[in-house]
């Protein structure tokens, strides 16, 4: 008659089972885990099971990294596994 498709069923993807912190440098540090980084966009090197905790995690890690008043480092996010921050 009309010629009406069936809707086309939306899958929803599943929520992300490991999240990743991702750093903006800004000048070149010798990080004990990581070696020597240079200015750019950088992954960290652990996962974490959700956001929340890896925002917590990164908080963290920035308040013991950057002295007062200066930036060596800043969080660019929490990204997915497998997903990239830029």
């Amino acid at each position: 008659m009309l010629g009406l498709a069936p809707k086309p069923k939306t899958q929803t993807r599943p929520p992300a089972k490991r999240w990743r912190n991702y750093y903006r440098v800004y000048h070149v540090l010798d990080l004990f885990r990581l070696g020597t980084v240079f200015p750019g966009i950088h992954a960290g090197p652990d996962f974490f099971p959700t956001k929340e905790i890896a925002e917590q995690s990164a908080a963290a890690f920035l308040a013991a990294l950057n002295p007062p008043g200066r930036y060596l480092m800043d969080f660019a996010g929490a990204y997915p596994d497998g997903d990239a921050a830029n």
